[in-house]
């Protein structure tokens, strides 16, 4: 069963470039641009030790905006956003963001409050959560995220692709 997810907001116009599909630039200016604006995504701020919750905050032909909210022991698994990229903005609390490398210990970032990221298509990384109950993160994507690569080890220790859809909880 596909989940409906209602947009919390109709209208980013002043906070969008007016056309075409956003750069990752962009993306993480709109992120910016949100966060800075609590009464955006503070209502959509979710507490759920339980699982990882993801808030659409607006979405149109062209991107999609969420508010995400981490607790403890929460986190993603490592992934890609497919052909989309990403724009992210840490509004509470702290997460950590891990960037795959072949060979090596991944790269370890930290994001805390009015900390930005942004990755373009293919960009490969996970996130969990840090400090903070929840810490809390925007993500906006372009093109909207339709698809995700899940990376996962088989029983061989070969690192496999697993595409899912776009609008599932991500799990390490």
């Amino acid at each position: 069963m596909k989940a409906m997810f209602v947009p919390a907001l109709a209208s980013l116009a002043e906070l969008v470039p007016e056309q075409g599909i956003l750069t990752s630039v962009e993306l993480e200016d709109v992120a910016r641009r949100i966060a800075e604006r609590p009464e955006i995504w503070e209502p959509l701020v979710r507490v759920d030790s339980a699982r990882r919750r993801f808030e659409l905050v607006y979405e149109d032909d062209r991107m999609d905006a969420w508010v995400l909210s981490w607790m403890p022991g929460q986190g993603t698994g490592f992934h890609d956003h497919y052909v989309s990229s990403v724009g992210i903005a840490c509004v509470q609390g702290c997460v950590r963001e891990d960037l795959m490398r072949f060979g090596e210990p991944e790269i370890e970032l930290r994001l805390s409050h009015g900390d930005t990221r942004r990755g373009g298509p293919g960009y490969i990384h996970r996130v969990q959560h840090a400090i903070g109950e929840p810490a809390v993160t925007i993500h906006v994507y372009s093109p909207p995220l339709d698809e995700v690569g899940q990376y996962r080890l088989d029983e061989k220790g070969v690192i496999r692709r697993e595409p899912a859809p776009g609008r599932i909880e991500l799990t390490p």
